[in-house]
């Protein structure tokens, strides 16, 4: 008998499932397409858009394909700094620090200088303090953050500006592992308070 409640449930569902769809199908049947006019005004508008549209369309459809180019890595240097990312708009600035964090192999011992503002948490499990430089982008919804850690004896707050300052910093690019993640950080680095 247990083996055919299952069955019974199934069968049920199944039958009740298929039910008649004749209303639905009668009222699509009798539902008209309208045709709409439109003044002359309205229509002059109307072929205007269409036609910028198409040109759009048209245009980028042909246009080149931007190729990328590779940056000469003699091109990156500013005196001993290596990868000097404090001249690049907010969307340069914030795409180069995402290829950073991506890709950490590529910059592994680099000497990178960057500007954002100061960022700071604690861990309260470890008492691991973290210290980054908060990037964002141009409209400013999507922010990356530089991890650094000072070469030197500091302490925080005493040694650090407050929350969101603006600074420059610049450090060894590495990477290091706590637990089974990978982070990114600027080692051994020097940090400046931005003039505001």
């Amino acid at each position: 008998m247990k083996k055919l409640i299952p069955f019974a449930l199934s069968a049920a569902l199944l039958l009740a499932g298929c039910g008649d769809t004749s209303k639905v199908d009668e009222l699509i049947n009798s539902s008209t397409a309208q045709t709409v006019t439109l003044n002359k005004t309205d229509e002059a508008i109307a072929k205007l858009a269409e036609d910028t549209a198409e040109d759009y369309w048209a245009n980028k459809e042909t246009s080149p394909v931007p190729q990328t180019t590779k940056i000469d890595e003699a091109e990156l240097k500013n005196g001993d700094i290596d990868i000097d990312l404090t001249g690049l708009n907010a969307n340069m600035l914030y795409a180069q620090v995402y290829e950073m964090t991506s890709d950490p192999e590529k910059y592994e011992g680099k000497t990178v200088r960057a500007n954002g503002t100061f960022a700071y948490t604690a861990d309260p499990n470890t008492g691991g303090e973290y210290f980054a430089v908060f990037i964002a982008d141009a409209a400013a919804c999507c922010s990356q953050g530089l991890e650094f850690r000072r070469e030197g004896e500091f302490s925080y707050p005493a040694d650090y500006p407050e929350i969101g300052e603006p600074i420059v910093v610049t450090g060894t690019f590495r990477t290091y592992k706590e637990g089974v993640f990978t982070y990114c950080e600027l080692a051994d680095a020097t940090m400046e308070v931005e003039n505001a």
